[in-house]
């Protein structure tokens, strides 16, 4: 079925274009002109082309090129991406080069060894008088 399609399209296209012909034999006009004649043009310059122009050479010139392209794009987003890495670690060196406020507020701590080793200190010294109450009592 799909064969008998494509044979009727076929003559049915020939059959079309003979009808084409003769109108405009008849009629001395050519139908869509303006679009066959730049149509024609094309068609001669392809055909030119083909004729004359080495068509391996030409290939080849154009892979040349686009492999070149492709690693200069990929020379330039590697370089790209080097000068982030560059401003990010920059930036990081600033913030560890500036001074700090250090905070020395006394924390809980959790471990119940450094709770009884700091309670050990403070005993100690609740216990021991200082210097001055020592030259005191002399």
């Amino acid at each position: 079925m799909t064969h008998l399609i494509i044979i009727l399209g076929t003559l049915t296209l020939l059959a079309g274009f003979f009808a084409l012909t003769a109108y405009e034999a008849r009629r001395g006009v050519r139908v869509f002109s303006a679009g066959r004649t730049r149509l024609d043009a094309q068609i001669a310059r392809i055909y030119f082309i083909l004729e004359h122009v080495d068509l391996s050479a030409f290939l080849r010139d154009e892979v040349r090129r686009l492999v070149g392209r492709i690693g200069h794009d990929i020379a330039h987003l590697s370089l790209q991406a080097v000068r982030v890495a560059e401003r990010v670690l920059t930036r990081l060196v600033r913030y560890l080069r500036t001074k700090h406020e250090v905070d020395i507020t006394p924390r809980e701590t959790a471990r119940p060894f450094v709770q009884s080793l700091s309670d050990f200190k403070d005993r100690l010294k609740a216990a021991r008088p200082e210097n001055s109450e020592i030259t005191e009592i002399q």
